[in-house]
């Protein structure tokens, strides 16, 4: 389980880089994280372990989720600073003009 979630926090780690845009990396949020999501999916299987491996793997599990999350909130700042400066860029106002 533990080489399946590393290969899946490897691969949502790429999603992140990849985003572009606020709109792509929410689809990444929600592919990721949300209800039907992949690390959700992975929380559900918890029930079909023995206690002892479900603890184990859970908190695997919850570290991965945290890393992407850290890593999704960092990117998410990222990208609305640099929509922030490309709009205000664009915003320029001539004080000259009547």
């Amino acid at each position: 389980m533990s080489d399946n979630l590393e290969t899946l926090l490897s691969q949502a780690l790429q999603a992140l880089a990849d985003a572009t845009d606020l709109t792509r990396l929410d689809d990444v949020r929600v592919h990721y994280l949300g209800k039907k999501g992949v690390f959700t999916a992975q929380m559900k299987t918890l029930g079909q372990l023995e206690p002892e491996q479900r603890r184990e793997a859970g908190q695997v599990i919850n570290q991965a989720k945290e890393a992407f999350q850290d890593k999704l909130d960092a990117k998410k700042i990222e990208l609305e600073q640099a929509a922030l400066l490309s709009r205000l860029a664009s915003e320029r106002i001539d004080v000259t003009l009547p």
